[in-house]
C-alpha cells in the first residue's frame, strides 16, 4: 500500500481506515491530503506529488526516472492526465494527454510511461527507455507488442533496433551503426577479452561508459589490460566517455564516420 508514499483514499479505506482515522492521520501530520481523494506521506515522491496536485499522475520521461529507468536528460516534469482530468499547469510542468481513463494508481504503469515517450519523442529516446526496461526485468519481450500497439503504427520503426543494452549510452551508439547498416552486436563475448559493450563489424570493439562518473584507478588499469589483450587479438578499440557521447555526440558521430570509412571494423584480407 502508499506506491511512492501516495494514497488513494479507497486504498486507505481498503486497509480498514474510516474517515475518522485518516482524518486524525491529517491532524498528526502523519498524512497530508494533496488533492481531493490522495494522501501523500512523509517520504512521499515530489514528481508523483506534484504531478497529482496539477490533476494529472507523473508519465512520460518522469515517470521513467520514477521507475529507475536510463533516461535521457529532460529538465521538465511530466505530466500525463487521462480522460476526464482538469488539469493546470505550473512552470517546470510539461502537460501531455493520454487516451483513456486516468489510473488508479499514484502514477501511469510502466508500459504506459513506455508508450508516452514513443508518441512524444524521437525514436532513439523511446528505444532507450525500452531497453532500459527490459535489462531491468520491468517489462517481459512480450510485452513489447503492447507497448508498440498504444502508438500510432507511423511511430513504431524504432522497434527494429531493439536489442540488448545496460544502458543509454550503449544503445545511442548501437543505434548509431545500426541505421548505418553496420553489423553491431551488443553485450559480445570475445574469448580471451571477455565481454565487450559492443562489436562492430568484425573487428571494432566500442566501450561505453555509462554514466559521467570517474572509474577507479584499479578498473582504468584492467580496462587498459583488456584493450593490450583485444589489439594482440587483431581488433581495434575505442573507448567513449559519457560526455563524448552525450554531450559531444556531434564531433564523436564525425569521429565514429571517419573509422568506418577506414573500414576499421571491416576483417583484415
Amino acid at each position: 500500500m502508499g506506491s511512492f508514499g501516495i494514497y488513494a483514499v479507497e486504498e486507505l479505506r481498503a486497509a480498514g481506515h474510516n474517515r475518522r482515522e485518516i482524518a486524525r492521520a491529517v491532524e498528526r501530520g502523519a498524512l497530508h491530503r494533496i488533492a481531493p481523494g490522495w494522501y501523500a506521506g512523509k517520504e512521499a515522491h515530489d514528481g508523483v506529488v506534484r504531478a497529482i496536485r496539477a490533476g494529472g499522475h507523473l508519465g512520460c520521461l518522469s515517470g521513467c526516472v520514477a521507475y529507475r529507468l536510463w533516461v535521457p536528460t529532460h529538465h521538465e516534469l511530466h505530466v500525463v492526465y487521462g480522460r476526464g482530468a482538469r488539469v493546470k499547469w505550473a512552470p517546470g510542468m510539461c502537460l501531455h494527454a493520454a487516451p483513456g481513463p486516468r489510473p488508479t494508481r499514484p502514477l501511469w504503469p510502466v508500459i504506459d510511461c513506455l508508450s508516452h515517450v514513443a508518441h512524444r519523442h524521437d525514436a532513439e529516446s523511446a528505444l532507450i527507455v525500452l531497453e532500459s526496461a527490459l535489462h531491468q526485468g520491468l517489462i517481459l519481450a512480450s510485452d513489447v507488442g503492447d507497448v508498440l500497439a498504444r502508438v500510432p503504427a507511423s511511430r513504431r520503426g524504432y522497434a527494429q533496433f531493439l536489442g540488448a543494452a545496460e544502458s543509454g549510452t550503449e544503445t545511442r551508439v548501437r543505434l548509431f551503426f545500426a541505421r548505418r547498416h553496420v553489423k553491431v552486436t551488443p553485450q559480445a563475448y570475445i574469448r580471451g577479452i571477455g565481454r565487450v559493450d559492443l562489436l562492430v563489424g568484425d573487428r571494432l570493439i566500442v566501450e561505453c561508459d555509462s554514466d559521467e562518473h570517474h572509474r577507479s584507478k584499479e578498473e582504468h588499469r584492467n580496462d587498459r589490460r583488456r584493450d593490450l589483450s583485444a589489439r594482440d587479438l587483431g581488433y581495434e578499440v575505442i573507448r567513449l566517455t559519457y560526455h563524448q557521447v552525450w554531450n559531444e555526440w556531434g564531433a564523436t558521430q564525425r569521429s565514429l564516420s571517419h573509422q568506418l570509412g577506414r573500414r576499421t571494423h571491416a576483417a583484415r584480407r
